[in-house]
């Protein structure tokens, strides 16, 4: 039989995974219905409120004598886990989505960006393009399992005290900024042979400032990066499994940090 501590057990699980699909880059776009998401979140909701009662020591008679107060503290500490992981988890897509987003803005492509339908904001082709081999790469490394470990792994917490304190602020803030690090490693080969073309056709519009150079260097720069992109795409794959390897083992430490 569902009693309180049940069903109170259960709505600490469901903030946490419905705040986590709400903000995982993954689902947060619009390309995956509300209802989905809806039905993801309430399922491993209910997977997991088994691992919350085993963890957690709420019985009906504590969710009785629970105060408003100390119920609303517990919901806002089990939102913050949600977002923090979904901020942490989700640095394992960004550094593809910023140097998709650099490399498009050095071809000169963000004069020709296209309205993305799963952010509501405009791109350009290079941006979704690197975007979508990160997702493959993504799941080719198995790195959904993953996710589903850490989301595990931060049930395990068997305190309920709440403790704002506790949350790894300065682990996130160094994955955030790391992440536009990341994104420009990744795609360093052709950002310099894009800056010698910029360096080259500057050169050419001083020796020659009558010609109409505007144009050559647009054709110059989009055919060279889609040169690079074909050529060092070998070692964009490489730099993203370095990447997600080093992404992986500062999520383990933070989660410790979270845990612990």
């Amino acid at each position: 039989m569902i009693g309180p501590a049940d069903l109170f057990l259960f709505s600490l699980a469901l903030a946490r995974i419905a705040t986590f699909v709400a903000a995982f880059p993954l689902f947060s776009g619009r390309q995956l219905p509300n209802l989905v998401k809806l039905g993801l979140a309430a399922s491993l909701a209910i997977f997991w409120t088994s691992e919350t009662s085993a963890t957690q020591d709420i019985t009906d008679q504590f969710v009785q004598n629970l105060a408003i107060s100390r119920a609303v503290l517990m919901w806002a500490w089990e939102i913050a886990m949600g977002f923090v992981l979904a901020l942490a988890l989700g640095c394992f897509l960004w550094p593809a989505r910023i140097a998709g987003a650099y490399i498009g803005q050095e071809m000169g492509l963000s004069m020709a960006a296209q309205s993305d339908p799963e952010n509501g904001s405009s791109s350009t082709i290079v941006n979704r393009m690197l975007d979508a081999f990160a997702v493959l790469v993504f799941f080719a490394t198995n790195l959904h399992h993953f996710i589903i470990i850490t989301l595990h792994l931060s049930f395990s917490n068997k305190s309920r005290q709440v403790e704002i304190l506790r949350l790894p602020i300065e682990a996130i803030v160094s994955l955030l900024n790391s992440s536009t690090e990341r994104g420009l490693q990744i795609v360093g080969p052709i950002v310099i042979a894009l800056m010698l073309v910029t360096l080259v056709v500057l050169l050419l519009n001083k020796a020659a400032p009558t010609l109409n150079l505007f144009s050559i260097g647009i054709s110059l720069r989009v055919s060279l990066g889609i040169v690079a992109l074909l050529a060092f795409s070998p070692i964009f794959l490489l730099a993203l499994q370095v990447f997600f390897d080093r992404i992986a083992q500062d999520v383990e430490t933070m989660l410790g940090q979270m845990v612990n």
